[in-house]
């Protein structure tokens, strides 16, 4: 599996460009506010970008979907319980911040347990709420991407419309902790972590 990552606008939200080494089908998970440096390397790796993901529904991770359908035609997936906040500026943050954000509708719609695959890649949805209501983190061999459920020594935030400090914990202790202690964790913002190594000190999640 190759993955390429950007860190895209003031929010610093990581995008991740990801694809099989035996195919040059790809998938993208989130779209920041200027995803001209993803269009881009779409380009420079002569890859067809099949899916866009949103992990979730939140402004940071969707700015880019629009630019990013109508240059590649790629399909958009979300978690059934985020698809209001693809066109409410209020769930998804953006009015808070002066701008309405309004993406295209989904192509499908994602559920605990769904896999999508891309040749030789399998991404398997878990349902992790908490940040927002239907909140993925999608799962290969390795590794996971989580979004906004857990960082390096942090977690996501749950002040926001939706959210719920209650199932973010749960979230990460019967989904995230669940996975082997050696999958190394891409989260939507900061660096790269691993499972043991939140287990063994992330401050905010006890047990």
């Amino acid at each position: 599996m190759k993955i390429h990552p950007f860190t895209i606008g003031d929010f610093a939200v990581n995008n991740y460009l990801v694809h099989a080494e035996d195919s040059q089908q790809a998938v993208l998970i989130d779209a920041g506010y200027d995803p001209e440096p993803i269009l881009r390397k779409i380009e420079d790796l002569q890859v067809e970008l099949r899916y866009l993901i949103n992990t979730h529904g939140h402004g940071d991770h969707i700015a880019g979907n629009r630019k990013i359908i109508e240059n590649t035609g790629a399909q958009l997936l979300i978690h059934e319980k985020d698809v209001p906040y693809l066109t409410d500026s209020h769930l998804n943050l953006s009015a808070y911040v002066g701008i309405q954000l309004n993406s295209p509708p989904a192509d499908r719609l994602l559920r605990e347990g769904d896999i999508i695959e891309l040749g030789s890649l399998e991404l398997k949805v878990l349902h992790t709420p908490g940040h927002t209501p239907g909140h993925i983190s999608l799962v290969s061999d390795s590794c996971a991407f989580v979004g906004d459920v857990i960082f390096q020594g942090s977690i996501g935030r749950t002040d926001f419309p939706g959210s719920s400090s209650r199932d973010l914990i749960n979230s990460i202790r019967t989904k995230i902790y669940k996975l082997p202690d050696n999958t190394l964790l891409y989260p939507g913002h900061g660096p790269q972590t691993r499972v043991a190594d939140e287990k063994a000190s992330n401050p905010f999640v006890s047990g």
